[in-house]
């Protein structure tokens, strides 16, 4: 497996996925986020079409408070999982709602560590 990991500070993400993707080469994957405690680590995954096992992921960090941006602009399916962080790890997602993942009783923020 060959996977190019790529750091970006998260106010040039949208940015960087933007000169990066072609839409005939690369396929958006989905973008997660891991509660490091304080703060979260978000990675946004593509994989090369026509490839076995090659991917470029996107890696940033953002605080609790950072307003996370969307690249719905780019990639219009990227909506679910950007919403999922909303959701999941109380996220602010640049136009993400909130309650798609979760009930009204849920836990809020049921990932996020703190």
């Amino acid at each position: 497996m060959k996977v190019e990991e790529i750091k970006v500070p998260l106010r040039d993400v949208r940015r960087a996925i933007k000169d990066f993707y072609n839409p005939d080469e690369w396929h958006f994957v989905t973008v997660n986020g891991t509660d490091l405690g304080g703060k979260v680590e978000l990675k946004w995954f593509f994989a090369k079409y026509g490839e076995e096992e090659v991917f470029t992921v996107f890696a940033s960090e953002a605080s609790y408070e950072d307003e996370i941006p969307t690249i719905t602009y780019i990639i219009p399916s990227a909506w679910i999982a950007e919403w999922e962080l909303a959701d999941l790890l109380g996220l602010n997602v640049e136009g993400a709602k909130k309650g798609l993942f979760l009930d009204p009783d849920s836990p809020k923020a049921p990932l996020r560590r703190g």
